[in-house]
């Protein structure tokens, strides 16, 4: 089967539905998340640990696929084999991502059948809509089981799933892990942080590995430094990487120190969200808990998004260069301590020009700024806005 099955112009009718679909892709990005999390429990775990990161891979993959199919191209299996080769070296299994992609071609086809209503099929038309789906399906899957195949051949693949086996909890017995921190050149027992980090160039991995060899401590990376296993001797060693760290072009979060291999799975999720705590863009580093408030909302985004940005709506509807005057003299407020002389000082402004912005945000927010309920609300959605700037 090549690609010159899905090449050939699909049916005008067929073209319409598949243009409405794409029109509506973020609903159904969201409702293939949903499934795939309810049916499979590696991508449940996917979900619980990085949220929206599976909602945001679907929209991805449909959109790639229904794209294709409307412009009568074939599929591009180049980015599928790409995306292939990253998943087989981070440790997702095979079969859970075949699966997935068997629960995706059943919901695709569904759905067109849900968009093009009764009154449209008949049994020569549901064939064909069958036919162009699975198709795909079986286009992908074969890219894909290629590059599992590719990956596996790789030597320095074993290492990469043992220490995936460790930071996704797939090993039940102590012996195991400390088995796979042998074969990782870890010590089988002590503290250790997780560190979770942008994807970086092979180079600047091999940079973060000699620094910390240099200071002799002992660590394992996934393949493009997204998330490594630290070990530390002391406490003290926390203030030590986070300087290291903090060398770096790079944003990174960690978790606290823990002894105890079974503590790794919460460790990752704690350094995820530490890592979330910076915003987009931004280096440096972050330890889960530097801020209580910038913690939750990094840990719970959609929910800052969608139900604490409330209490900003009134600014963030204004134009975007007042928008933002308004939002770093109240960002400039806080950091002063409520002073409006600190902040006029770090803005290069008359403490006078702040209490008039500051007017302005109470108006527009209906928020009082000696309400310490009122000035509670906004420090969380401006923290949450930090994080995520554009405007919902």
């Amino acid at each position: 089967m090549g690609i010159e099955a899905l090449a050939r112009p699909v049916p005008r009718e067929h073209r319409e539905l598949v243009r409405e679909m794409l029109a509506r892709l973020p609903e159904f990005a969201d409702r293939l998340a949903r499934l795939l999390s309810e049916e499979d429990e590696f991508y449940r775990q996917v979900e619980h640990v990085a949220p929206g990161e599976l909602r945001q891979v679907c929209q991805a993959n449909l959109e790639r696929a229904l794209t294709a199919l409307v412009e009568g191209r074939g599929l591009a299996l180049d980015a599928a084999r790409k995306t292939g080769l990253v998943q087989a070296r981070q440790g997702i299994p095979l079969p859970a991502v075949l699966r997935a992609f068997r629960i995706g071609g059943t919901f695709v086809y569904e759905a067109l059948l849900e968009l093009a209503g009764p009154e449209f099929l008949n049994p020569t038309r549901t064939i064909e809509i069958n036919s162009y789906v699975w198709k795909a399906i079986d286009l992908y899957s074969d890219a894909l089981t290629t590059a599992y195949e590719q990956v596996a051949a790789e030597p320095s693949h074993a290492d990469a799933r043992r220490l995936d086996d460790l930071l996704r909890g797939r090993l039940m017995s102590q012996a195991d892990m400390e088995a796979a921190a042998r074969d990782l050149g870890l010590p089988t027992a002590g503290m250790f942080v997780v560190v979770v980090t942008e994807r970086v160039e092979p180079d600047e991995q091999d940079t973060v590995e000699a620094l910390l060899r240099a200071r002799r401590w002992r660590s394992a990376w996934r393949p493009g430094g997204e998330a490594g296993l630290v070990a530390i001797d002391r406490i003290e060693d926390v203030r030590r990487l986070r300087e290291v760290l903090g060398s770096l072009p790079v944003a990174a979060g960690m978790s606290k120190p823990f002894s105890g291999f079974p503590d790794v799975p919460d460790a990752l999720h704690r350094a995820r969200i530490a890592r979330r705590s910076l915003p987009s863009g931004t280096a440096g580093v972050v330890v889960f808990g530097d801020s209580p408030v910038t913690t939750l909302v990094a840990a719970a985004p959609g929910m800052a998004r969608d139900v604490v940005r409330s209490a900003l709506a009134g600014v963030l509807a204004l134009p975007g260069a007042e928008r933002k005057v308004l939002l770093d003299t109240l960002l400039a407020w806080y950091a002063g301590h409520g002073s409006a002389k600190e902040a006029a000082d770090r803005l290069f402004v008359h403490p006078n020009t702040v209490r008039y912005r500051l007017r302005r945000v109470q108006d527009l927010t209906k928020r009082d700024l000696t309400d310490p309920v009122d000035i509670g609300e906004l420090y969380v959605a401006l923290e949450s806005v930090r994080l995520d700037p554009e405007p919902s």
